[in-house]
């Protein structure tokens, strides 16, 4: 055990710096196959899988030399094994992370590349790793689960540019869990792993990276649609821990994103790029919900965002163009968002927003110690919605529309009052700086 954890530890440190691996790539394949079984799914913690070792230890390669244990009381050695498992597969998830990571670098020697290369096109063919990882993420142990997410998400993107087919089982627990919303840490392991792969692909500076994205979003084009409707059918009241609701609303947030950046920079067309524009009012309805502040100013700026075609533009590498092709398509679902957030506005959504009494905090609103909160409007939400709302009028006007189209008397009423409001500050700050 001590043995095979030190050799762990030995290719930890080589792939660390990009050494070259001497070895037979088989001989790799030992060590870092987490022995895993999918039985364990469910219900499988840590010290669930104490065998790993028995087992491995049975098969070890010819060419190492394990030492042999020491005599020790039985109750010590279940608990040393139990502990040392778990390091042993963390070490063993470490190790891939890095591996991955290195073959994705620029800066690792092409020899040592390839080598890597190598095994992990082994450990892909010959261990069904997908299979593992994916029952490994579902562990009650919270580091041990992170990592198999980091692995597994690393490997897809691996699969994708080295087009091999993507693993069935992967693909399938991914669509059962996104059938339909659930309180489940599945649900945002799976939009985790998602996003971090879609934003892999849009940082590649491959020139095939739309045909890389589009194999990877055909399977879920049609539930992305199904999952979005599920998710914002949500009632917030309804919930008992609306932590994971929240988590979901984010990530699921991020990965739209996501998909609408894809439309707009690599030019692809799916369904569930389209989902926001054609059904707008699920994502207002979220805004109107009594949720944090910081969950409604995501909300506003993503929508802002996306009026102005801003969204995916820190993950594009190079300048974005300052000039787009005219898309049609493009312009009648804008059109239809403009429309509906004024739409929205003239039934008073403005009045909804929680811009009163809230400290302006980036990334939420509560006020860390010793910070003293000051009364007054939540300047993030009021400016954001405002240029929202400018944005969507610009729209109008540019497909034509009359002044008469865009006299709302809600819109008018929520403009005089914060007038009122601004004015009285700038003569309070007058009178107080005499």
């Amino acid at each position: 055990m001590k043995a095979f954890f030190e050799v762990l530890e030995q290719l930890y440190r080589k792939v660390l710096l990009g050494a070259t691996l001497e070895n037979d790539s088989h001989d790799y394949i030992f060590y870092l196959n987490p022995a895993f079984s999918d039985q364990d799914c469910s219900t499988t913690t840590s010290s669930d899988c104490s065998n790993i070792l028995d087992v491995q230890g049975k098969h070890q390669p010819s060419s190492v030399n394990l030492a042999t244990p020491s005599v020790a009381p039985v109750c010590l050695q279940r608990h040393f094994q139990m502990n040392s498992t778990r390091e042993i597969m963390l070490l063993q998830l470490t190790v891939i992370k890095v591996m991955m990571t290195r073959i994705l670098s620029v800066e690792t020697e092409l020899h040592a590349k390839e080598k890597y290369r190598d095994i992990v096109k082994i450990l892909l063919k010959s261990s069904d790793i997908d299979s593992k990882l994916t029952c490994m993420f579902q562990n009650s142990d919270k580091l041990l689960s992170h990592m198999a997410a980091k692995c597994l998400a690393l490997l897809l993107y691996f699969q994708l540019k080295e087009k091999i087919t993507l693993s069935n089982s992967w693909i399938s627990f991914c669509q059962k869990n996104l059938s339909e919303y659930c309180e489940s840490d599945k649900v945002v392991h799976c939009l985790w792993m998602l996003t971090f792969v879609i934003k892999e692909i849009f940082k590649d500076t491959c020139s095939q990276k739309t045909e890389i994205l589009k194999q990877f979003l055909t399977p879920f084009d049609t539930i992305f649609e199904v999952f979005y409707n599920s998710l914002f059918s949500q009632h917030f009241e309804n919930h008992q821990d609306t932590s994971k609701l929240i988590n979901s609303l984010i990530c699921f947030l991020e990965l739209l994103e996501l998909l609408i950046a894809s439309r707009i920079h690599l030019k692809l067309h799916f369904t569930c790029q389209r989902m926001l524009f054609l059904k707008p009012s699920c994502v207002f309805d979220v805004i109107t919900w009594p949720i944090q502040a910081f969950v409604k100013r995501k909300f506003i700026i993503f929508i802002k965002k996306c009026l102005l075609c801003k969204v995916g533009e820190d993950l594009c590498r190079g300048s974005v163009p300052t000039f787009m092709a005219p898309d049609h398509p493009l312009d009648v679902d804008l059109l239809a968002l403009a429309d509906a957030v004024l739409q929205a506005v003239d039934l008073g959504f403005l009045r909804t927003l929680s811009v009163y009494g809230k400290p302006s905090c980036f990334g939420g609103d509560e006020v860390q110690p010793g910070c003293e909160c000051v009364p007054g409007p939540d300047h993030v939400i009021l400016r954001a919605a405002s240029l929202l709302i400018i944005r969507s009028l610009e729209i109008k006007f540019q497909n034509g529309a009359s002044a008469n189209e865009m006299k709302g008397n809600s819109l008018n009423s929520f403009c005089m009052q914060w007038v009122i409001i601004y004015s009285k500050i700038i003569h309070n700050y007058q009178i107080s700086g005499l």
